[in-house]
This record gives structure tokens, C-alpha cells and sequence, in this order.
């Protein structure tokens, strides 16, 4: 009877995970197809999904792969502030914006070589540089932006992680797992997408993605971030007690000055401005060792024309605190279009007028 009992309990549990894994087999036949199709679905519609700032990644990709526009005869390349700060509409008869915010010049090398492998044809004359002291300093959304948007080439990306292992603090680029990490962005893996699939709630950011690429579109890759009429909100600069370059991005920075080289192609590296309550708080540190890198910049590439100080703008040129609103870009490209007019056809420039680092001029523009 005992025995009866023991093998009676025995079939039950049997029956019991026969039954668990008859679910569990069902249960994957019912999922499989669904994280099968969500990456599929996910690479066709990212436009669907993903925020604001990919409609903006997205145009300045097939503006570089020649899908989209006409060729720059002037290319400007920088981070957001030079998005929204430089608009081809107010500067020079051939301009074109392809500055993406967070960048820095790590991505911006990239871009550029890919835009002059694409144009080899039909090379801009000018490239204009311009990226906010931070982003010489570190990284900022290379993995959160420029990958997860997949803006960057494989090749690209195997040369950056190749090139960062010889530079000392590469954490942000080199991130654990990063090759694993990239593959799961590159075939759009649900745990890296998810999020922003549920805060769309799957296609509810279509139309603002596609109005958003329309309007840079056809503002030849300008757009406006802070649209406030006043910002007397501090930047990041403010918000740090120094200046101190990264290695690896100086190494890109002077790689875009050597591929423009190489394509006889004109650079020119400027600066966007910052408020007035930015600027006051800068600490003498920060100031002296930003004016000595672009100085040691200056000296070691003569042909690059260089602007190595800060323009301050009053607060009421700021839509944010870090972004020119509209009265601030019309002053700053007015500016801009004055100082470089052999861009448009004028006489050449004096190089002395381009670089001064006297602390009395500060920078300040011509307002």
C-alpha cells in the first residue's frame, strides 16, 4: 500500500512538470514570433519610437550619404550649441549644418569622413568647427545618441575601439562588454529599445520625428533647442572648476584637421558663445587652460584658422542655458558672416583679427 501511495505521488509530480513544460513550450511558441518581429519592427519604424533627437541624428546621416540635399561648399560640424548657434540661412551662400548635439569631435571625425568618402566629387571648400569646452573634455552620448540612433558605421565603431585602447581614461567609450553592447543596439534587442517603444506606446512619436526632419531639412540642417526670449541659467562650464582636455578627443580634433588637410579643404575652429551669467562664473582655471590648449593648437597647425577664446552674449540672446535663441543666432551669424568674408567672396581675413587671447577683448563679439 505504502509503495502504491510512493508511486502515486511519484506520477503526480511527473504529470505535474509534464504539464509545466507543455506551458513553458507553448509559452515560447506564443512569444517566439513576438521578439522576432519587435527588432524587425524596431529597425523598419525608429522614427515610430525614438525621440526628438534621432529625427535630427537621422537627417544629418543621409545628408552625409548624399540621400539627401546638395552639396556644402561651407560644412560646419560641432556639437548642439553649433546646431542651433550657425544657421546656413544667415551665413554663406552654400552652407550646411550636420552639428549634432552631444557630439564631440570623436563623432564629428567620423561624420566628416564619411561625408568627404561620399562627396569626393564635390568637397566642400570650408569646413567650420565649433564644439562647447565640455565636449573636449569627455564623452557625452556617443553610446546613449550616436549608437543607439546608429549613426555610427561598424567599421567605424571596431576603429574607435580599436584606436581607444592606446588613450588612458576611455571608460565612456570603452564600456564593459562594449563589442556585445554594440551588437545588441546594431540588431535593435528589445532590452535596449523597450523603453522607448512603451513611453511611445509603439508609434506615437511618427509624426513628430517626420515634421522634425522636414523642418532641418529644410533648414539646411539648422534647428533651435532653448526658444525662451531670456536664459540667465548657468552651462556646464559653470559648473566645473577646470579645463582639461581629453586626449583621445584632442586626437580626433587634430585627426578632422589632418583629413581636411589631406583634401585641401580650408578649417576653420570657432566657438559658440555663453550667457553672461555663464561666463561670470568661470573660474580663472577653467578660462587660462581652455586658451592654452587652443594656443598649443594654434602653434601646431598653422593653416587652421583658430578663434581660442569665449564670446559672452548678453542673457537675452539665450533660449536655455547653453542655446542661442533667434536674436542671439541673427547677432552671432552676422558676426560670424563679418569676420570670414572670403567665405562668400570678399577679401581674405587677417589671421591676427581671428585668434586674440587677451583677456581684455574676452571674446566678445560685436553686438
Amino acid at each position: 500500500m505504502h509503495r502504491n501511495l510512493y508511486i502515486s505521488n511519484f506520477e503526480v509530480t511527473e504529470m505535474m512538470w509534464k504539464e509545466i513544460g507543455s506551458i513553458v513550450k507553448k509559452l515560447i511558441l506564443l512569444l517566439f514570433p513576438f521578439f522576432l518581429l519587435l527588432p524587425l519592427y524596431c529597425m523598419l519604424f525608429p522614427e515610430n519610437y525614438l525621440d526628438g533627437e534621432y529625427a535630427m541624428y537621422r537627417q544629418q546621416q543621409d545628408y552625409v550619404q548624399g540621400k539627401t540635399g546638395t552639396a556644402a561648399r561651407v560644412l560646419i560640424v560641432g556639437d548642439s550649441r553649433t546646431k542651433a548657434g550657425m544657421d546656413p540661412a544667415l551665413l554663406w551662400e552654400g552652407s550646411y549644418n550636420i552639428a549634432l548635439g552631444g557630439t564631440t569631435p570623436i563623432e564629428g571625425y567620423y561624420a566628416l569622413k564619411e561625408y568627404i568618402e561620399t562627396h569626393a566629387d564635390d568637397l566642400p571648400q570650408t569646413v567650420v568647427i565649433a564644439y562647447a569646452p565640455m565636449h573636449y573634455m569627455d564623452v557625452d552620448t556617443l553610446w546613449t545618441r550616436c549608437i543607439y540612433f546608429h549613426t555610427l558605421r561598424s567599421a567605424d565603431f571596431s576603429d574607435l575601439i580599436s584606436r581607444a585602447k592606446s588613450f588612458q581614461n576611455t571608460e565612456h567609450i570603452l564600456i564593459d562588454h562594449c563589442r556585445l553592447e554594440y551588437l545588441q543596439y546594431k540588431f535593435y534587442m528589445p532590452n535596449k529599445y523597450a523603453t522607448a517603444l512603451k513611453k511611445a506606446v509603439f508609434c506615437g512619436r511618427r509624426q513628430e520625428n517626420l515634421q522634425k526632419y522636414a523642418q532641418v531639412e529644410a533648414d539646411s540642417g539648422h534647428t533651435y533647442y532653448g526658444t525662451a526670449d531670456h536664459s540667465d541659467d548657468v552651462d556646464g562650464e559653470a559648473k566645473v572648476s577646470d579645463f582639461s582636455a581629453s586626449d583621445i578627443i584632442t586626437a580626433y580634433l587634430t585627426q578632422m584637421f589632418l583629413l581636411c588637410r589631406e583634401n585641401n579643404i580650408q578649417v576653420i575652429l570657432e566657438q559658440t558663445p555663453v550667457n553672461e551669467t555663464s561666463y561670470k562664473i568661470f573660474t580663472r582655471e577653467l578660462k587660462d587652460h581652455y586658451r592654452g590648449y587652443m594656443a598649443n593648437l594654434v602653434q601646431e597647425f598653422p593653416d587652421v584658422l583658430f578663434y581660442p577664446d569665449f564670446y559672452c552674449y548678453p542673457n537675452d540672446c539665450f533660449g536655455d542655458a547653453d542655446h542661442l535663441n533667434k536674436k542671439g543666432v541673427e547677432a552671432f551669424c552676422g558676426y560670424l558672416k563679418e569676420k570670414y568674408p572670403q567665405l562668400w567672396g570678399q577679401k581674405a581675413i587677417d589671421r591676427n583679427s581671428v585668434y586674440d587671447l587677451s583677456e581684455n577683448k574676452k571674446g566678445l563679439a560685436e553686438f
